[in-house]
Formats: structure tokens, sequence, C-alpha cells
């Protein structure tokens, strides 16, 4: 298991259980096998999901996606955007469970990006899987709120549209450049109650304990989701060496994000990975060190295409109430993606 002690962080059977792995890399336990995707990164997948899951996960590495985008509603109404962008020629789809959120099919990609629209920042292009996760956070107008990992800012600009630009907003990134891209962007798009801090977001919990009333986590991580097998550029760095170095920091992010919190207030823990060493296994560390501190919340997500969180990975088993995280199953409209609500009582 992950362990996490008063003084430090420390790794332990979640970097062995990923070395182990690597001793049935030969073999794929299920259908769907793909050419274009590391074989030992199909192996794993097969071990998290059920034939047919297999199969249509590993399909939609193949498929060329829509393009999701939702609007910036600091600086437009959908009802303005989609007649602007009827008079350029595109049909924008509505997203039943996002008043604020639409998609064009792949032709029409450029064409947005290029439109009147996009120019002037009243849309931005953004997955459905992050566009939901600030929904399931749920940030409030008035509340000071933290975005902890927040480059280039389409969560930050979602939750100060969500905010209504009334309260604070908080935001970290750890490199310079991309934190003045992040502090660009946000003004760009409209933000008024956002501050941009260049610091190690590991930090911030001693630094600013029991401060923020919601936290947002999209955790650096290996960045499975986005592995194209039409650009052999997505897939060539995935190895097992960097799970477990990604593991490493996402255990001091999601423990900087807990001690930031306010009791009652509510953390959004998020990655963009399938590997159960990421997902699980860094919340449930969290919940073991905190015990009766942290509560794992169950969020009601209005799609089909989701699992529960994985009770046991290998060797490695999690914390009892791991089944109420939420893991996101790729088409073509959603890149994979895993969130975990955890509350502070």
């Amino acid at each position: 298991m992950v362990q996490l002690t008063s003084n430090s962080i420390h790794w332990s059977n979640v970097g062995n259980r990923a070395k182990s792995t690597k001793q049935n890399s030969t073999e794929v336990n299920g259908p769907g096998l793909s050419s274009g995707l590391p074989l030992e990164f199909q192996n794993r997948l097969a071990e998290m999901l059920d034939d047919s899951t297999l199969a249509a996960v590993v399909a939609s590495f193949d498929v060329e996606k829509n393009t999701p985008f939702r609007i910036n509603t600091l600086l437009a109404t959908p009802q303005e955007v989609v007649a602007d962008l009827r008079q350029e020629g595109m049909e924008p789809h509505a997203v039943d469970w996002c008043d604020h959120a639409f998609w064009v099919p792949p032709d029409s990609r450029d064409r947005l990006t290029r439109s009147t629209v996009a120019m002037n920042s009243k849309i931005y292009v953004q997955g459905l899987s992050s566009v939901l996760a600030t929904l399931i956070l749920d940030p409030q107008p008035g509340e000071w709120n933290l975005d902890l990992a927040a480059a280039p800012g389409g969560k930050s600009s979602h939750i100060v549209a969500r905010m209504q630009n009334q309260g604070k907003l908080s935001v970290v990134e750890p490199v310079r450049k991309r934190m003045f891209r992040l502090a660009d962007n946000l003004k760009r798009l409209g933000s008024q109650i956002s501050r941009t801090y260049l610091m190690d977001g590991r930090k911030v919990g001693q630094k600013v304990p029991d401060r923020f009333d919601r936290v947002m986590l999209d955790a650096p991580c290996s960045s499975e989701a986005r592995m194209r097998t039409s650009d052999p550029k997505t897939t060539q760095f995935w190895s097992l060496r960097k799970i477990r170095e990604q593991s490493r920091k996402q255990l001091g992010l999601i423990e900087s994000a807990f001690q930031s919190l306010k009791p009652g207030g509510t953390l959004l823990y998020c990655t963009c990975s399938f590997a159960p060493e990421e997902n699980e296994a860094i919340v449930s560390a969290l919940l073991d060190r905190h015990e009766g501190a942290a509560v794992l919340l169950e969020p009601d997500l209005p799609i089909e295409n989701w699992q529960p969180g994985l009770s046991s990975y290998g060797e490695m088993e999690f914390h009892e109430t791991i089944g109420r995280c939420r893991r996101i199953l790729p088409n073509s409209l959603f890149d994979a993606f895993f969130m975990a609500k955890i509350l502070k009582p």
C-alpha cells in the first residue's frame, strides 16, 4: 500500500506492483489488441476492464474525436455563441447535461478554433471530462477556492465562471513559462477574481492550512488518456517508470490539497490516467492517513460511460470506500478520466 506518515510521504508497494507487471508484458488478456498502443499498457487495461469494455476502450484510441467546447459565460451566452457559429457555417451539438457545453464533428475543428467567437474568447475548447469535473466540484459565488495544478487554465476559468466572478480563486503553477501563460489565459477569458502563484503545489497546505472552501487538483500524471494510435509521439514516452514518478508527486499534492481545505471543504482529485497507482492508490493513501477526517463522497454522474473505483489491483488492496471514485471511460466525446470527491468534515 501507499503510506502517508505525519512527517513525510513514502512510496512502497505501489512501485513494487508496477515493477512486477512487467513480467506479463508479452500477452494481452482480452480482445481488442492494438498495434498502435504499448503492449504493456494494454496488459494493464486487461486487468482493470472486462472483455467488452476493454475492446471499446482500446478502440477509442483509434477514433478521430469530436471537438467539445464550453461557452465562456463570463463573456457570452450560449444562445449568442450558437447563433454566431451557425452564421459561420457550423452546427454545434448540445450536451444534454450541461447547458453551456457543445461539440462539433472532427471536420469542423479548424473552423471552430478560427471562428470569431474563439478569437474573442467566448468559447474554450475543452474535453467534456474536464467540464464535468468542475461541475462535480460545484464552486459557488463568494467562496475562496483553489486550483492547485492549474495550467493552462481551462478548469480555472470554468471555476471562475461558475463563481460568477464573485469571491476569490487562487491558482498555482510551478513552471514559470506555464504560469505566465495561465495568467494571460485567465485575463483573456475575463477572470476578475483569480490570483496566480508560481510555486510547488506540495507546499501550499503547509503555508495556508484550512484556507479554501473547495480545491481542484487535476494532478500531473502519465497522461494515458492523451495517447493516440495515429500519433506515435503520444505513446513513445509511456512507461511504468513514469507512472511511479508521477505517483510520488501526486502523493504530495493530494496531502497538500487536503491540508489547505477548510473544515467542511471539498477536494476534487482527478487525473487523465488509467493507472491505479496514480488514482485509487493515491486516494486510498489519503483516506488511510486521515481515517475519519477525510470522507470519500459518491458523485452522481449524468453519463453512462463510467465505472466505480477498483477495490484492488494486483497486490494492492484499497480503502473500503474506494468504489465511490469514478473512472470515466473514453469514447468519441470523452477522454479517459479519473475523479475522487473528498470531504473534510
